[in-house]
C-alpha cells in the first residue's frame, strides 16, 4: 500500500506542476557559432548531444538543466549548447564529434579541442562535478611556461602565470615564493594584486599578509574578490585539517576567516569547515550541533538551507533524528521558494524518512493550489 502511494505521489509531481528554476542558458544559434563565441569569450563550450526520442535526454532537460545550482554554474563557466544529433547541425557536428550513444556531453575548448566526454545521464550533482572537472583541464599556464623558464620575472608575466598555474589546479606557492623573496621592483599596487593571487591557502606567510593589507587589497581590487581569493585559500587549509587530521589547523582557519569574510559569511563558512571536519571523523553529535546552529541563522536563506539539507541526505541518509531535521529544512525551503523543485525535494525526504502518508497530504495540497492559481 505504501508503494502504490509513493507511486502516485511520485506521479501527481510530474503531471500537475512545472518547475520555475532558472536553469541552464543554452545559446541559440548554430555549433560552430557557439564555438566562436566561447572562444571569443575565452570559456569553454558545453554541448549536450541529444535525441528527440532518448528518455535520459528528456530527463536531463526537465530535472537537470533546470536546477538553481547548475545553471549558475554552466552560465557562469561556460557558453552551452543543446544540439539535436539527428537534425542538419547536429548531423555536422557529428562530423567532428563522433557521438554513439545520448545523451553524449561534451566539454570542448575555444578551439574545439575535447576536454572532456560522458555518455550517460547525469544527476544535478554529478553535472557540476563534471564541469569542474573539465575546467581543471584548461591549463592556460602553458602560455607563460615558456617565457618563465627563459628568466622572464617581470610582474605581468608572474602575476599571469600564478594565476594561470592556481585555475588549473597546479602547485604555484614556491613559485610565487621565490619571486617575492628576490625582492622584485613591484609597486605597492603590484604587490597587494600579487599576494592575493598567490596565497592559494590560508597557513601560509603570504595568507597572513592578506591578512595584514586587507584595507588595502579591498580598495584596489574590489571587496567581493578579496572575499572570493579568501574563502577559496581557506577552504584549502580547511580541507587539510581533515587530510591531516588537525583540529588545530581548522581552529586556526576559523579565526582567520574571522579576520578576513564579514561576519555573516565567516559564520556560514565556519560552520561548514566544522560539518566537513566532523563528519569526516564520525562525530555525530557535534555535526548536528553544528548543522542545527548554522540552518537557523540562516532560515530566510533557501540556498543555504539547501547545502545544508544536501549534505545531510548525502552522508547520514538512514539516521532518523538528521533526516526528521532534513524534513524540517526542506519543508522552510518550500515556504521561501514554492517552486517545483523544492516541493519534490520536501516530498522525497518525507518518503526517505518514512513519512509517506504526509508527503502525499504535501503533493495533494500544492496540487490544489495550482489548481486554484490557474483556474
Amino acid at each position: 500500500m505504501i508503494q502504490k502511494k509513493i507511486s502516485i505521489f511520485i506521479v501527481l509531481l510530474t503531471v500537475f506542476f512545472s518547475g520555475n528554476a532558472q536553469g541552464i542558458e543554452f545559446f541559440h544559434g548554430t555549433w560552430k557559432e557557439a564555438m566562436a563565441k566561447a572562444k571569443a569569450e575565452d570559456k569553454p563550450l558545453f554541448v549536450d548531444a541529444f535525441a528527440k526520442w532518448c528518455g535520459p535526454c528528456k530527463s536531463m532537460a526537465k530535472n537537470v538543466f533546470t536546477q538553481d545550482e547548475v545553471g549558475k554554474f554552466y552560465n557562469t563557466n561556460f557558453i552551452n549548447l543543446k544540439l539535436d544529433m539527428e537534425e542538419t547541425d547536429g548531423v555536422t557536428f557529428g562530423h567532428s564529434y563522433p557521438v554513439q550513444a545520448y545523451p553524449t556531453l561534451f566539454f570542448l575548448d575555444g578551439d574545439g579541442k575535447v576536454l572532456k566526454l560522458v555518455k550517460g545521464g547525469q544527476t544535478p550533482e554529478g553535472l557540476v562535478s563534471l564541469g569542474n572537472e573539465a575546467l581543471k583541464k584548461i591549463d592556460r599556464s602553458l602560455r607563460y611556461e615558456d617565457q618563465y623558464k627563459a628568466g622572464d620575472r617581470s610582474f605581468d608575466l608572474m602575476y599571469n602565470y600564478v594565476k594561470a598555474l592556481n585555475a588549473a589546479g597546479k602547485p604555484s606557492l614556491k613559485i610565487s615564493n621565490d619571486f617575492l623573496a628576490n625582492n622584485p621592483q613591484l609597486t605597492d599596487i603590484q604587490r597587494l594584486k600579487f599576494i592575493l593571487e598567490a596565497a592559494v591557502d590560508a597557513d601560509s606567510k603570504l595568507f597572513d599578509q592578506v591578512i595584514e593589507d586587507k584595507s588595502k587589497i579591498e580598495k584596489e581590487v574590489g571587496k567581493a574578490y578579496y572575499i572570493e581569493k579568501c574563502k577559496s585559500a581557506l577552504a584549502a587549509s580547511s580541507k587539510k585539517a581533515v587530510d591531516y587530521e588537525m583540529e588545530s589547523m581548522l581552529n586556526e582557519t576559523k579565526i582567520k576567516a574571522e579576520k578576513t569574510l564579514p561576519d555573516d559569511e565567516a559564520e556560514i563558512f565556519i560552520a561548514g569547515a566544522e560539518m566537513q571536519f566532523f563528519k569526516a571523523f564520525k562525530n555525530e553529535e557535534k555535526y548536528m550541533t553544528v548543522y542545527r546552529k548554522l540552518a537557523k541563522n540562516v532560515d530566510d536563506d533557501p540556498v543555504k538551507l539547501k547545502e545544508i539539507v544536501t549534505d545531510i541526505i548525502r552522508s547520514y541518509k538512514d539516521h532518523p533524528k538528521m533526516i526528521l531535521d532534513a524534513a524540517d529544512y526542506a519543508s522552510q525551503i518550500y515556504e521561501l521558494k514554492d517552486d517545483m523543485e523544492s516541493l519534490t525535494q520536501y516530498c522525497s525526504i518525507l518518503v526517505l524518512g518514512k513519512q509517506a502518508e504526509k508527503a502525499i497530504k504535501v503533493v495533494n495540497k500544492a496540487r490544489e493550489k495550482s489548481r486554484k492559481k490557474w483556474c
